[in-house]
């Protein structure tokens, strides 16, 4: 089961699309719960994808809230 996480940990890192300590997973076997806060909705079915493509991996429960950047305390960007 360790393989299959560090694996998931891994691709969630290497996604760019994903930001950073946002996003967790944990895996209870092969299934794996995300959970955290994203600002869009790709970034939430992304980072589905990107973990149901890791070997080992027979299921995905994605618990990612989406929210606005302000409703989480970062500033956005002017237009």
């Amino acid at each position: 089961m360790a393989d299959i996480r560090a694996e998931v940990a891994n691709a969630l890192r290497w996604n760019v699309a994903i930001p950073p300590h946002r996003v967790t997973a944990e895996v209870s076997g092969g299934v794996v719960t995300l959970q955290g806060v994203v600002e869009r909705d790709y970034q939430k079915s992304c980072a589905e994808a990107t973990v149901r493509r890791v070997p080992g991996v027979t299921g995905v429960r994605n618990e990612i809230a989406v929210r606005a950047a302000l409703e989480f305390g970062q500033p956005t960007l002017p237009s």
